[in-house]
Formats: structure tokens, C-alpha cells, sequence
């Protein structure tokens, strides 16, 4: 008897053990990661002109950093101009926030930065991109602290600025600048969230069916 309680223990802890561990290791992952999607337009004196703008861009909240500098903590994003686009590439890039600060113009407040190495298909004239960029200023005030998190609410935002920079052929880089119109969380992807409830769901039924048979046993 004393032998068959020990298989019957290991045969059910040892799955529990395993998904405890799956799951400890899955969750923290997905659950560092945040993604936004936003739209806009580029910037032209004529409306007319003006091409759409669409991207979306993700970073790890759980990056480490210290005085509002996340280093590393994108880890993706693209940029669709019309019916250009342009990506991630590994390089710098990074994360700042900062509280009043010189926002131009002879403004001061708080602004949320992102960073990316860039890459895209080479242009007509030999130019390619290499770095994008885009900020979020609001008021003093916008940002608590200088943690890393999310990016502040649109409504809240003063001005939502992107760019992105492109090296011609013989190193004299230009940018093309524009407006974020919308600002938009991507929640996790439902496969993700069901994934996850189903191996807590697991390890419960498992835990719950070692309690019964330990009182079946005993």
C-alpha cells in the first residue's frame, strides 16, 4: 500500500510540478511584453499631400534601467508610409522617460520616447532607413515617475510626434516626420490568455485529484 501511495504522488506531482514551471516561465514573458498600434499622417503644408500613416511598436517592461533610461527594451516595431514600410533591426534602441523637460519651442513638460534601430527596402535613389523615432509630450505633470510603463492615454497628450531617418548613398542623412493621429494597447492574443488559464485550470484539477486520493488512501 505504502508503495502504491508513492507512485500514485509522484505520477500526479510530477505533471503539476511540470506545469507549475511552464507556467512560471511562459506567463512573466508575455506578460513584460507590451504592444501599441498607432495611426497618423506625414507632415505636408498641403493636406492633399499628406500620405497615411500606420505601425505599431512593442517593448519589455520588465527592462531594467535607472533616471528614465530603458536601454534594450524595444524589441519590435514597423512603420508604414503610404505603401512603404520599415521595421525593427537590431541596434540601439530604448525607452526614456522624462518630467520637465525642454519639449522645444519654449515649452517644458514631460515626455515618453521611444528609440529603434531601423532597416526597409532601399529607395528609388539609394537612400534606406536606419532609425526611427517618436515622442509623446503632455504637460507637467503627464508622467508620475520615470518608471518604465506604459505609454501615457492619447487624450492626455499635448503633441505625438514620429520620424524616421534615412542615409543616402553618399552618408547625408534626411527625415521624414509626421503625426500620430491614434494610439491604440494591443491586448494579448486570446490563444495566449486561454493557454495560460488552461494550465492554471491543469494544475488545479491536478492538486485537487491528489487530495482525493490521498483520502481514498489513507
Amino acid at each position: 500500500m505504502f508503495r502504491i501511495k508513492q507512485v500514485m504522488r509522484r505520477g500526479f506531482t510530477l505533471p503539476v510540478a511540470i506545469l507549475c514551471t511552464l507556467l512560471s516561465s511562459i506567463t512573466p514573458a508575455h506578460a513584460a511584453l507590451v504592444t501599441y498600434s498607432f495611426t497618423g499622417m506625414t507632415d505636408e503644408l498641403d493636406p492633399q499631400d499628406s500620405l497615411p500613416v500606420s505601425g505599431s511598436f512593442q517593448f519589455d517592461k520588465a527592462t531594467a534601467g535607472s533616471g528614465g533610461i530603458y536601454n534594450g527594451a524595444v524589441t519590435g516595431f514597423s512603420l508604414t508610409i503610404g505603401g512603404y514600410t520599415s521595421f525593427f533591426a537590431p541596434g540601439i534602441n530604448g525607452v526614456t522617460l522624462s518630467q520637465n523637460t525642454n519639449l522645444g519651442g519654449g515649452l517644458s513638460g514631460d515626455r515618453w520616447t521611444l528609440v529603434s534601430a531601423a532597416t526597409g527596402s532601399e529607395l528609388d535613389d539609394g537612400t534606406v532607413p536606419f532609425q526611427f523615432d517618436l515622442h509623446l509630450d503632455g504637460q507637467r505633470g503627464l508622467l508620475s515617475n520615470t518608471t518604465l510603463q506604459d505609454p501615457p492615454s492619447f487624450g492626455s497628450l499635448t503633441e505625438a510626434r514620429w520620424r524616421l531617418f534615412f542615409e543616402g548613398v553618399h552618408g547625408t542623412p534626411f527625415a521624414s516626420v509626421g503625426s500620430i493621429t491614434s494610439l491604440t494597447a494591443v491586448p494579448l492574443p486570446p490563444a495566449v490568455l486561454l493557454f495560460g488559464a488552461g494550465l492554471i485550470a491543469l494544475v488545479g484539477l491536478g492538486v485537487g485529484g491528489l487530495r482525493n486520493l490521498r483520502g481514498s488512501q489513507s
